[in-house]
């Protein structure tokens, strides 16, 4: 079972300033570990790197136990690892408090679970605004616009003709397809999916992962954690995980 996180060191070993990463790298971990502190102590992750370019599509592959959740709450900057470092978007994640964590979550990153998390007796564009419920405005999108943005994010996952709609009316894979439209209300520069088919039937599948196909055409970056073999082939390149390690593979 796991315990407390083992503390990290007082101070990160700050890379120089040469060694950060370019403007075409939205996520880099540098010899990144996960240590829960119990009898024995839990390696979650060990030495990580990988890097992901921005308008790539990759897919973490690996079976229960394997690290997958860990490094999940790590690049969504719910948990803080233990060594290494961690560069989202060109930030160094390591240095920053709670409160900056939380901002660059907000900003940077839109998350697609396997489940919808819809509220049932809001419609589908009521459900995409209120992924800025909990939002600071940013400069050029303000509350007064939050309509015409989400009727955009709806039309962007191909259900503009849903709109009003109540989430019951729609499949399976149209309630998925309102999560990630909610998803991207941010302008995220990342889309990080955690088994974001896994309660869909092969049709709705084929569906959601045409539209990653789609958005990342249009530029979007997908980092997609499953443990289903025939989604991850989908990917442009794909990465196994087991036992907190990272092994390279070709999709």
């Amino acid at each position: 079972m796991r315990g407390r996180p083992v503390p990290a060191a007082a101070r990160e070993d700050v890379p120089d300033a040469l060694d950060a990463p370019d403007a075409d790298t939205v996520i880099r971990l540098d010899s990144l570990s996960r240590v829960f502190d119990s009898e024995p102590p839990v390696h979650a992750l060990r030495e990580v790197d990988l890097t992901v370019r921005r308008g790539e599509h990759l897919s973490i592959v690996g079976p229960s136990g394997s690290g997958k959740s860990t490094l999940l709450n790590t690049l969504g900057l719910l948990d803080r690892p233990t060594s290494g470092n961690y560069w989202l978007d060109g930030v160094l994640t390591g240095a920053l408090g709670d409160r900056e964590r939380t901002a660059l979550r907000g900003s940077r990153i839109g998350f697609v679970f396997q489940s919808f998390h819809l509220l049932p007796y809001r419609t589908v564009d009521e459900n995409v605004m209120l992924a800025e419920t909990y939002r600071a405005p940013r400069p050029g999108r303000e509350r007064r616009t939050r309509a015409d943005r989400a009727r955009q994010a709806l039309a962007r996952v191909g259900l503009g003709h849903r709109f009003g709609f109540l989430p019951g009316r729609l499949s399976g894979g149209e309630r998925q397809r309102v999560a990630i439209a909610r998803a991207l209300m941010g302008e995220p520069a990342l889309l990080l999916c955690d088994e974001p088919t896994g309660n869909l039937d092969s049709e709705n599948t084929e569906s959601v992962l045409e539209l990653f196909g789609e958005l990342q055409a249009q530029g979007m970056t997908l980092l997609v954690i499953t443990h289903d073999e025939s989604v991850s082939r989908r990917a442009g390149r794909r990465v196994r995980i087991r036992d907190g390690r990272l092994s390279q593979e070709s999709a």
